[in-house]
């Protein structure tokens, strides 16, 4: 049997038709669900990107983050570190079980010096220049300001914005974009490889849906016709209350409509697949790696603080080859370190004792109906537990803020924060959250985020005189 993984960054399980959207179009990524094992409780265990993707190559626990290691001017996120030579990946272990390997995609976080994400693939190709990536340098035709306001002024955001809009300056038409260049991509692998090499294993790795947010104008019609004001891509991280009630409707917008050009161009992927009859022999399993906020509770992108429905409600499904598939949905706790472990058991492949991720084929198969009572994760300082019934986050800084219990059942948005009404349930929760931590704390020493950070220009211009 061949695989593909396909992983698409930020892809929020409430902005596709088959969990239930209304307004989103998203007929591809629902054609699949139709077809596919669908993970009802998939929770991730490491966030964001760098945690999430060490935790689903190497079939581990990453969060708690005992084992982080402090990298002076690269990323100051608990986790977010390169892969260790003496860790073994489940790239690798296919690669030695004689499948042919191949990694594309334009995560540009991958490339960082020494971070190791493509060892173990035979091929990897990597498509530059996605938000802050360090592709281009030179000047600009486009002015940054049509997408800032003043809030950005000053700020990290700003130079982020200034490098993204070096990178994709030659873009012309909707095949430029990113999204579409990771799936042809990908497509021409498959015609060179699928039907040459006996088995392969091929990984792809879209950033987008991720900020910024700036699909074609084709696509910001859709959702929101007629917008005349400031086209805001890259919305500070965090509270953003400075921004108008029509400047959130057209941001919802944007990242919707980028929803749409994703799916479209997995679809033209998808077309591809069933064309060369992959179907008969190739498993695909599709998820993502965590949401984003849009504006609810108050919160835009990603911060620690926002352990919400709109960072951890995610797909993932997959796709078994044709007369072997199940599709019964799947509604036990699930987390990307389980995915390494039951794959390779999918695949006839022996799992490492450096996995201790949760083979997940007795609860695929209906053998039993929950391999996990609770699942745990962590975001840098916070962390969050949750069981059926309940959602419990807390910052891990002694007395920093209040912990936030919900009842899931009577609240699944989490908008009423019930902790200080049943602190006997906070007590349990919070033994729970203990024994995972196993005696972990956070450093003593912990940074600003890379957004907080004063605006820095690139290099010193030369004067136009």
């Amino acid at each position: 049997m061949n695989l593909i993984v396909i992983c698409i960054d930020s892809l929020r399980k409430d902005h596709l038709g088959c969990f239930s959207n209304p307004w989103i179009m998203t007929p591809n990524f629902d054609r699949f669900y139709e077809n596919s094992i669908v993970f009802e409780n998939f929770k991730m265990n490491g966030i964001p990107t760098i945690p999430f993707r060490r935790g689903m190559m190497l079939g581990r626990k990453i969060f708690p983050f005992k084992d982080t290691v402090h990298i002076p001017g690269v990323s100051k996120i608990l986790g977010w570190q390169p892969l260790s030579h003496d860790e073994v990946t489940f790239q690798e272990i296919l690669n030695k079980a004689g499948y042919v390997t191949g990694m594309i995609t334009d995560v540009w976080h991958y490339f960082w010096p020494a971070y190791n994400f493509h060892r173990g693939f035979d091929s990897w190709q990597f498509i530059r220049g996605h938000e802050a990536d360090p592709y281009m340098t030179g000047e600009s035709f486009i002015d940054p300001d049509q997408f800032v306001n003043q809030d950005l002024e000053g700020t990290k955001v700003k130079a982020f914005l200034e490098q993204y809009i070096r990178n994709f300056g030659n873009r012309s038409s909707e095949e430029d974009y990113f999204s579409p260049r990771v799936f042809r991509t990908a497509e021409r692998w498959l015609e060179k490889n699928a039907r040459y090499y006996e088995n392969f294993y091929l990984y792809i790795d879209c950033f987008d849906p991720h900020e910024p947010w700036d699909p074609p104008r084709e696509y910001r019609e859709l959702y929101d016709p007629g917008y005349r004001g400031k086209e805001i891509i890259f919305p500070m991280n965090g509270y953003n209350e400075y921004l108008t009630q029509e400047e959130i409707r057209h941001i919802r917008a944007l990242y919707a409509g980028k929803v749409t050009m994703v799916d479209r161009w997995f679809g033209h992927f998808m077309e591809k697949f069933h064309i060369m009859g992959l179907d008969k022999d190739t498993a695909v399993l599709l998820l993502s790696d965590h949401g984003v906020g849009l504006g609810e509770h108050g919160i835009f992108k990603k911060t620690p603080a926002v352990l919400y429905p709109e960072l951890l409600e995610v797909p993932m499904m997959l796709m078994m080859p044709k007369g072997s598939r199940e599709k019964r949905p799947v509604k036990g706790f699930v987390q990307e370190y389980d995915i390494a472990p039951t794959l390779l058991k999918l695949l006839g492949i022996e799992i490492p004792e450096s996995m201790n991720g949760i083979d997940l084929w007795p609860l695929i198969k209906g053998e039993v109906t929950s391999q996990r009572e609770y699942v745990v994760g962590g975001f840098h300082t916070h962390a969050y537990l949750r069981d059926q019934r309940y959602h419990y986050f807390r910052s891990l800084k002694e007395g920093e803020e209040e912990p936030q219990l919900f009842d899931l059942e009577k609240d699944p948005g989490m908008e009423r924060n019930i902790a200080k009404k049943d602190t006997q349930l906070v007590r349990i929760m919070e033994e729970r959250l203990l024994e995972e931590l196993d005696g972990w704390r956070l450093p003593e020493m912990i940074g600003k985020s890379v957004a907080q950070l004063p605006y820095e220009p690139l290099g010193k211009r030369r004067s136009q005189t």
